[in-house]
């Protein structure tokens, strides 16, 4: 019998998870508040449910992917909730990027259902889950999770357990923090190339085959060269969601981290400029409007 799977939260990244994991033989069942988001998975080969408790009772493992604090509260104890199923045993797998204190908070009351909460996070975009390319860390109950690391591997080309719960999340807040960077950086050396003349694909070229190149710079060089910020369904959430996460984290530790506040101002500035709902290559567009550069 096929182990059943349910995804809690159908946006850019949930419903990669369920495209794959339906393409690696799982049974699928998701919900998601909006109606498109349930017709896509549907489409797609998974399974509509009706609420996140509607959820947890189909499935022998729940995903979940959340855009915010306030969600991921809501789908853990609220009505309708994966913890109102009142299923004993359910492992609940959370691939969200918030404060490590609300996912300890999650964490109690799962487990105060008999139900355990995993800390899992990912690094990558949408279309690196497709490609199955994209990386995952998980924390926690080990034991818990190692009949469910089948279910991680539908999605990714690797994952490693980190150890105690929260682990996940640092390493995650370590990754996020060089991927602000690094975007923001690829992006103003891509501009600073277009100011002095040079052809965007060129630079592109060039820097791939030079000490500079990196993952970022092929996964969004690709994105400033087209000036196509939409196909890979990324958002600026860096700036509304993430980043104060991170800095937060370095804050509560007395560390400094400069770097990471600069770059970070500029994905609040492209998120000013209207670019949210595009991805964070976005920015190239950013430092050419600052730049006076016309394409």
């Amino acid at each position: 019998m096929s182990k059943i799977v349910g995804v809690v939260g159908l946006g850019a990244m949930g419903s990669a998870f369920a495209i794959m994991l339906v393409k690696a033989g799982f049974e699928v069942v998701g919900f998601d508040v909006r109606a498109a988001a349930l017709d896509e998975l549907e489409s797609n080969g998974g399974k509509r449910a009706g609420s996140p408790r509607d959820v947890a009772e189909q499935s022998d493992v729940v995903l979940l992917s959340l855009p915010s604090i306030e969600v991921f509260q809501d789908v853990i104890s609220g009505q309708g909730s994966v913890t109102s199923s009142g299923k004993a045993g359910l492992v609940v797998i959370d691939t969200c990027t918030m404060p490590i204190a609300v996912k300890e908070d999650g964490a109690r009351i799962v487990a105060d259902s008999s139900m355990t909460l995993i800390d899992g996070t990912v690094s990558g975009n949408r279309d690196m889950i497709l490609a199955k390319t994209l990386t995952a860390y998980m924390s926690g109950d080990e034991a818990a999770f190692a009949p469910h690391a089948d279910v991680i591997s539908a999605f990714t080309r690797k994952h490693s357990f980190v150890g105690p719960f929260g682990n996940a999340s640092k390493i995650k807040f370590v990754i996020n923090h060089l991927v602000c960077v690094m975007t923001a950086a690829n992006a103003e050396a891509m501009a600073m190339g277009l100011k002095a003349g040079l052809a965007a694909d060129d630079v592109f070229d060039l820097v791939k085959d030079s000490a500079a190149n990196s993952v970022l710079w092929e996964i969004r060089g690709p994105m400033m060269v087209s000036e196509d910020y939409t196909s890979s369904r990324g958002n600026f959430g860096m700036a509304s969601k993430d980043g104060p996460v991170i800095g937060e984290f370095a804050q509560d530790m007395h560390f400094p981290a400069p770097i990471f506040q600069t770059a970070l101002q500029m994905h609040h500035a492209a998120v000013g400029m209207g670019m949210y709902d595009i991805d964070t290559a976005a920015l190239c567009r950013l430092y050419e409007t600052i730049g006076g550069i016309e394409r």
